[in-house]
């Protein structure tokens, strides 16, 4: 039986996201995007979550025997609360590719750091710069397709949240948008490429203004209100994590928490699930 299923992974601040695909036959298929797992703070959301998570699944496979686990590890743009901890992921764990967004090396806080692990002659992690002229081809039954960045974007917008990858995962007509931290004038730019099947969303830039409904922002709303069925949306965020922002936005909360859309925060819900099965979209959280 075929599904997608796709966890935001309450990492207290920042992003972390497991994905998993039925491969028509024998095990599913996982990638990872993002992390903030941090060394200096003992701090292993990710981690820790991926250690239980696989740990509870012994009858269905023993992951300490696959080598790589994860088909691909993502970093959708280049900043710490989405790229920390990646290292020691993909050391522990393993992964056929590592994919990022391009950027410039001479000021890249956490890609460069990453691509040149992959490319160390002991690691050699296949790893590539995409973009959405570029085939990434499926994770088991989903395809995946990049929306954004375009070629050489980063070069002419110095915001690197507008350099987020955004990806689409489809399985049997059914579609979840995973969008980095892009803000608004990538929706005005994209929003007529969201399909009308999507039936998740991860909720831009941890629901801040800027994300969601500024700068054309809300062209994603009016797109996703013209889909069919309900719409369910998730937040990374948590408001009172230390030294950080007060997100999400209230003007946010209040767009999205009405039908068609289902909001679920991560404060709130702790980890999130979307599961497409069935022609069929399940949500399921840790905690009320």
């Amino acid at each position: 039986m075929c599904y997608l299923r796709v966890t935001l992974i309450d990492v207290g601040w920042g992003d972390s996201i497991l994905i998993e695909s039925t491969s028509g036959i024998g095990r599913p298929r996982f990638a990872l995007i993002d992390s903030n797992d941090n060394a200096e703070r003992e701090y292993w959301p990710t981690r820790n979550f991926l250690r239980k998570h696989f740990g509870s699944r012994e009858d269905e496979f023993d992951y300490t025997e696959i080598d790589p686990l994860f088909d691909f590890v993502m970093v959708s743009h280049d900043h710490s609360d989405h790229g920390t901890g990646l290292k020691r992921i993909m050391s522990q764990y393993g992964t056929q590719k590592f994919w990022y967004p391009k950027t410039d090396p001479e000021h890249s806080p956490v890609i460069a750091h990453l691509q040149s692990y992959a490319n160390h002659h002991m690691v050699d992690i296949d790893n590539q710069a995409v973009d959405r002229e570029i085939d990434i081809g499926n994770l088991g039954d989903t395809a995946l397709d990049v929306l954004w960045p375009p070629p050489d974007h980063y070069l002419q917008d110095s915001n690197k949240n507008n350099n987020s990858i955004v990806l689409l995962l489809t399985l049997e007509n059914q579609s979840i948008l995973l969008t980095g931290d892009a803000e608004g004038e990538v929706w005005s730019e994209i929003s007529d490429q969201v399909p009308l099947n999507t039936v998740a969303v991860k909720v831009p830039h941890h629901g801040s203004r800027n994300g969601i409904l500024s700068h054309g922002g809300t062209t994603l709303l009016n797109r996703l209100s013209q889909t069919a069925g309900n719409i369910h949306m998730g937040i990374s965020c948590h408001p009172n994590f230390p030294n950080r922002y007060d997100l999400p936005h209230p003007d946010v909360v209040n767009s999205i928490s009405e039908d068609p859309y289902h909001l679920y925060r991560t404060d709130l819900h702790y980890h999130i699930t979307f599961t497409v099965r069935d022609s069929q979209v399940v949500v399921r959280y840790s905690h009320e």
